[in-house]
């Protein structure tokens, strides 16, 4: 099997920061378990709630006990960070039981570092030590709120932690587009979907009606990014959409490079495909934030912010509720403006997919004040939402599907900037190309296969060649990391013609081929980028 690219991005006592970054990377464990955006991908048809769902206030999950494998209580959670896209908890912000009469101090761990203990107990474990724990990037206020201007000095880690995650998730389009049709679309958004994918993260697809009657399906671009904008998508928006095709996609998607609602408009791509949300520094409504800053948010900061329902004010943010299992929002419960829905005192359920939280502050929400209506209210006791209908009436009121909760031990780690992994942008295999040359190759695919290296190295998916030329025998080309692979499109199989361009690259002391760009069945897939970067290593 044959798969096209869509590129991811991913002794002595060591220093403070070494030490610190060296137990994130061994208590993280991954990065997100997602639906693969592209064969695999899950188009949810029905709002059936999986049978494993454990829903908890962020209030009652903030307040937990942190005790470590000998039963010892050394912390406790104080507030979680979550990704403002997906709203899945990324680390927790734990507070430190000190030593000797201190009061300890807020810091910030991966939060699938954290295993939940079974019984009645309600607290996590951690295998950490009181003191391992001073290593961790440190939290305050002030930090978080410094972190905006991407500029600042970081600290103690925290940002450079952030800015790695956040890079991770790359750009699901990379060296699909240099062969692009630039098309314009204009017409009515009649359905927003959000598709988590197991490399490139949560990414926001919209359905678009347009003026011809015909609809277009279009890529828009991560949801953390999306949506932290108030130019993020709502079904009924009247918009103008600027987009590069993708001719090897079977479903005709479009990958949006400007976005257009009304006087809402949202850069997505330059003039060579490059997406925005790559760079350090993010505009929004005339404001620059850093990445991270712009990424990822501390629940805490939802709760009490303004609810926009489609331009109407319709109350404010009361809870934040998620799966425990997963460390994933599933509905904010609203306390609703009474001159909205004519009511007092009922506080309403809406679903986290429907729900945006901008960088300045604004929770916008894609629905009317009739489904607002429609919706179920928030039971007293948020457990009994993970029992009966309650949860599905909550999706079926806004007309939107079910997530899917995975539980937090199943994320994936998919990132590939480590310069410790050999695949990464800074690792030896890109370090190895010998990019002077490049030689072409052109025949017919004889067999594919993974090859596997010594040393640690990751396997590599490769394609065997038997040559046109038959002086020249037979091929064995790397197309990329099996990680990454497996995430990609099927494009040609035994026995198709192919063209390759490939370079040469060391691995583990021995040569090997490794592809530039593939041509399979008219279809044409760039590997390495012309800034010579690995699709699979984007930064």
């Amino acid at each position: 099997m044959f798969v096209c690219a869509e590129s991811t991005i991913l002794m002595n006592r060591p220093s403070l920061p070494v030490l610190t970054a060296l137990l994130l990377v061994a208590l993280a464990g991954s990065t997100a378990t997602a639906i693969a955006q592209s064969d695999d991908k899950a188009h949810q048809t029905s709002a059936s709630i999986s049978p494993t769902v454990d829903f908890r206030s962020a209030r009652w999950l903030s307040d937990r006990d942190i005790i470590n494998d000998n039963a010892e209580v050394i912390a406790s959670v104080s507030d979680l960070i979550l990704d403002r896209g997906s709203g899945r908890i990324e680390y927790a912000i734990i507070k430190t039981s000190g030593n000797y009469g201190t009061s300890g101090k807020l810091v910030t761990v991966p939060y699938t570092s954290l295993r939940w203990e079974a019984g009645d107990k309600d607290r996590f474990v951690l295998a950490a030590t009181t003191e391992q724990l001073t290593l961790f990037p440190e939290y305050t206020a002030e930090r978080w709120n410094a972190m905006r201007d991407g500029s600042k000095k970081d600290e103690n880690g925290l940002r450079d932690r952030l800015e790695a995650d956040n890079k991770s998730s790359g750009d699901p389009y990379a060296g699909s587009l240099e062969n692009s049709v630039n098309t314009r679309i204009e017409g009515e958004i009649t359905g927003v979907e959000r598709v988590r994918t197991t490399t490139f993260g949560e990414q926001v697809e919209v359905s678009i009606k347009t003026t011809d009657g015909s609809t277009k399906r279009v890529a828009i671009g991560p949801s953390w990014f999306v949506n932290a904008t108030n130019a993020a998508p709502m079904r009924g928006d009247k918009v103008v959409v600027d987009a590069m095709s993708l001719p090897r996609d079977p479903e005709q998607l479009l990958a949006a490079s400007n976005y257009r609602s009304g006087n809402r408009e949202l850069r997505l791509r330059d003039a060579s495909g490059s997406p925005t949300w790559a760079l350090k520094t993010i505009e929004s409504n005339g404001q620059s934030y850093s990445a991270p800053y712009s990424r990822y948010l501390p629940i805490s900061k939802i709760t009490g912010l303004k609810v926009d329902c489609r331009g109407d004010d319709c109350g404010k943010v009361n809870d934040v509720i998620l799966d425990r299992h997963s460390g994933q929002i599933a509905f904010l419960s609203i306390d609703p403006n009474q001159n909205f829905l004519g009511i007092s005192d009922t506080k309403r359920l809406l679903p986290w997919s429907i729900a945006t939280v901008t960088l300045d502050d604004i929770v916008r929400i894609d629905a009317s004040k009739d489904m607002v209506l429609q919706s179920p209210e928030t039971p007293a006791d948020i457990t009994t939402l993970s029992n009966g209908t309650h949860a599905e009436r909550v999706y079926k009121a806004f007309n939107v599907p079910a997530p899917r909760f995975d539980p937090a031990e199943k994320r994936v780690d998919n990132r590939m900037s480590d310069p410790s992994n050999a695949w990464g942008h800074d690792g030896a295999v890109n370090g190895a190309i010998e990019r002077s040359a490049v030689t072409s190759m052109q025949g017919s695919v004889l067999d594919i296969t993974d090859v596997k290296f010594d040393n640690g190295t990751a396997p590599a998916r490769a394609i065997k060649v038997r040559s046109l030329d038959k002086s020249q025998g037979d091929y064995l080309v790397l197309l990329g990391p099996v990680t990454y692979m497996n995430n990609q499109r099927t494009m040609c199989k035994v026995g198709d013609s192919i063209k390759l361009d490939a370079y040469r690259t060391t691995i583990d002391n021995r040569q090997y081929w490794l592809a530039r760009s593939v041509d399979c069945n008219s279809i044409r897939v760039v590997l390495v980028d012309g800034n010579n970067a690995p699709a699979w290593a984007q930064r």
